[in-house]
């Protein structure tokens, strides 16, 4: 569980996220909704430590986490087993085994010696998702995972994350999505200008 008391983060004099209070749980799905600059991408990178609140706590364990945050970034000129193989030296926790596993799974093994630049927005999208899930995190942070995805690879990742959902704390960000038509969250969280204004249970 993170749990989230008075969290308040501010950024050049400006607050961008305002009071927020809210325990996430393991082996629930969070759908995070609002226009761009509501606070979706800052409450991410707060929830995975990449920022520290301005006031407030957060409260959590040890937890690993895979992370999309933003458009994802990868060497170009490089071959997507390359850019896994040197995310994965950093923690030194998998091998090309779970690796391949990985891009098998996103649908891209018949492109993982093809170098990044060749990629589409989409194919990018999906090596980004294999990135995140590679490494089986206890905590995966998904912002706009949905981008450029074609109908079988959304209805795909769909699938993926319902399945992962048992042991894993999952929180999407996605502004387009209709949580009533893919029925997977457990809660959505309405944000405006830095505040949760509604929780919706589902």
């Amino acid at each position: 569980m993170i749990k989230l008391k008075s969290v308040t983060k501010t950024l050049k004099n400006q607050e961008v996220l305002t009071d927020i209070t809210f325990n996430f749980e393991k082996g629930k799905i969070y759908l995070l909704r609002g226009h761009n600059g509501s606070g979706k991408t800052m409450l991410l990178r707060l929830l995975c430590g990449l920022l520290t609140p301005t006031a407030g706590v957060i409260e959590k364990e040890e937890y690993s986490y895979g992370v999309i945050i933003e458009t994802p970034s990868f060497v170009e000129h490089e071959t997507a087993r390359q850019n896994l193989k040197f995310l994965a030296s950093i923690q030194k926790k998998i091998g090309m085994k779970e690796i391949e596993a990985a891009v098998a799974k996103v649908n891209l093994s018949h492109v993982i010696d093809q170098k990044v630049k060749k990629y589409s927005l989409g194919m990018k999208q999906r090596l980004a998702f294999a990135q995140a899930i590679m490494e089986s995190p206890d905590i995966l942070l998904l912002d706009e995972p949905f981008n450029a995805l074609d109908d079988e690879h959304f209805e795909l990742f769909v699938k993926m994350v319902t399945e992962m959902k048992e042991d894993k704390l999952i929180v999407i960000a996605a502004h387009g999505l209709n949580p009533d038509q893919y029925p997977i969250f457990d809660q959505v969280l309405t944000l405006d200008n830095g505040k949760i204004v509604n929780i919706e249970e589902k």
